[in-house]
């Protein structure tokens, strides 16, 4: 190449290299400018936000090495200042598990709270679920008064074989308190004519002296439930739902097959109801239900609520049947090494008949807080250092509205109350959004196609 054409070039790289320079200094004087005039003190709806939200930092640091946010959500407390979990305190000599939470009727910033208590000294030989009103402390929600046992009768029954020492134990045991759309109820197993033990619906009015208003209560005495059959040797796990006429129902099974009927103020059910969705809910729960393994169950774990899935806030929010649904919490239970492991998962149903399911969540729930199973951990059956690769076991058995007042149907901005037993000694409970619970659904019927406005 001559060496004038060498020169040329040089000339040429040499003024782009200066006009690129020149560029960058003029574009960082405006982008200077630009950025001392932004106003940092922008209005929450500049940043897409309503007045009643704030920007929040999650913590995303796992408190189990066995947290996987792929298959678990984890859910964080309203009110804790650690965003952790609440314990349930019952009072010195007292301990429980397996807790249900309630507001209460007629006092504002308080609630009730039952649990099935642990045997701490001899000579008691009956179950016995215990009853207090509480009060958040110090973010702890601690009985303000003794706890008592419910005033539950004593039933009669036999179970037979294996399960024999059921006799020698009676009274109630794994009970759910919740309230229906009008009043508060307590479902609890004990000694049962039709099975070794069944499951018997009572009134909470007339349990506990709360303000309840018991002029219209149904079910003055425990009064055992009955089920399409056939019939199981132990009933547990049952739910009451109702429709928006106010009609109320048995929910008895959930998977592999579900069950439930109308429910007669006797106790009596109606003809299995679940026939005519049968194939639709088959096909939903196999395609959205975890993959058991060997030991592994699905099984109903908590009451039921009502919710709307639009905002209580929002003056366009009214429930339909295409926005409300009936709720309840299903356990993905594991079992190895003597050891249970509960995982919550959300079954969402249609609030008319048939009541076919409407959408299951993808992602099992996990409490902010549960801790790996370690050495010196209190627990019922594991004793000594901990389990490998087990967490806490934490069994969720009561769902409410966290506000006096509300009883059944809710909003996804309404707070909820969920409670649960931890290690079957202990008690804790969390306060979320019921919107918290919805952010995983896998719909039954997949996603509903948007027509095309010409």
């Amino acid at each position: 190449m001559p060496i004038r054409h060498i020169r040329l070039t040089r000339l040429i790289l040499t003024v782009v290299l200066v006009l690129i320079a020149l560029v960058v200094y003029v574009h960082h004087d405006r982008l200077e400018e630009e950025l001392s005039n932004i106003d940092l003190d922008l209005p929450l709806e500049a940043l897409g936000l309503e007045h009643n939200e704030t920007p929040v930092l999650v913590d995303d640091e796992d408190d189990s090495p066995i947290f996987n946010a792929s298959l678990y959500r984890k859910l964080y407390s309203l009110s804790t200042p650690d965003r952790q979990y609440f314990r349930i305190d019952w009072g010195s000599g007292y301990r429980a598990y397996n807790p249900n939470i309630i507001p209460h009727p007629t006092q504002s910033d308080a609630y009730i709270v039952a649990a099935l208590q642990v045997k701490v000294q001899e000579g008691i030989f009956d179950n016995s679920e215990i009853a207090c009103t509480a009060k958040f402390i110090d973010g702890t929600l601690k009985c303000t008064d003794t706890p008592t046992p419910l005033p539950i009768e004593r039933t009669e029954g036999y179970c037979p074989g294996d399960l024999y020492f059921h006799n020698l134990r009676g009274g109630p045991r794994d009970a759910r308190m919740f309230y229906g759309p009008h009043a508060a109820y307590l479902m609890y197993g004990t000694l049962a004519e039709r099975s070794c033990l069944g499951l018997f619906l009572q009134d909470l009015s007339v349990l506990r002296d709360d303000g309840f208003d018991s002029k219209e209560a149904t079910f003055k005495n425990g009064t055992e439930l009955q089920r399409p059959p056939p019939y199981g040797i132990i009933q547990k796990n049952w739910f009451l739902f109702w429709d928006p006429q106010g009609r109320m129902y048995a929910h008895h099974d959930i998977y592999p097959m579900r069950t439930f009927a109308a429910l007669s103020l006797g106790g009596s059910t109606g003809r299995d109801l679940s026939v005519s969705t049968a194939y639709h809910d088959s096909a939903c729960m196999a395609r959205h239900m975890p993959t058991l393994q060997l030991d592994e169950t699905i099984h109903q774990a908590t009451n039921s609520l009502s919710i709307t899935q639009c905002k209580r806030s929002d003056r366009w929010c009214h429930p339909t049947d295409d926005n409300t649904f009936l709720m309840t919490i299903v356990h993905h239970q594991m079992f190895h090494e003597w050891h249970a492991q509960y995982y919550g998962h959300i079954v969402l149903f249609k609030r008319n008949a048939p009541f076919e399911l409407h959408a299951i969540s993808k992602k099992g729930l996990w409490i902010n807080g549960k801790k790996p199973h370690s050495c010196g951990m209190e627990s019922m059956l594991v004793s000594g250092c901990g389990i490998s690769g087990h967490d806490e076991l934490f069994y969720m058995t009561s769902m409410s509205w966290a506000n006096q007042n509300q009883t059944y149907h809710g909003y996804i901005d309404d707070p909820l109350l969920l409670a649960f037993g931890i290690e079957d000694v202990r008690s804790g409970g969390i306060d979320v959004l019921a919107g918290d619970l919805l952010q995983d659904l896998a719909l039954c019927d997949g996603p509903k196609k948007v027509k095309s406005q010409s």
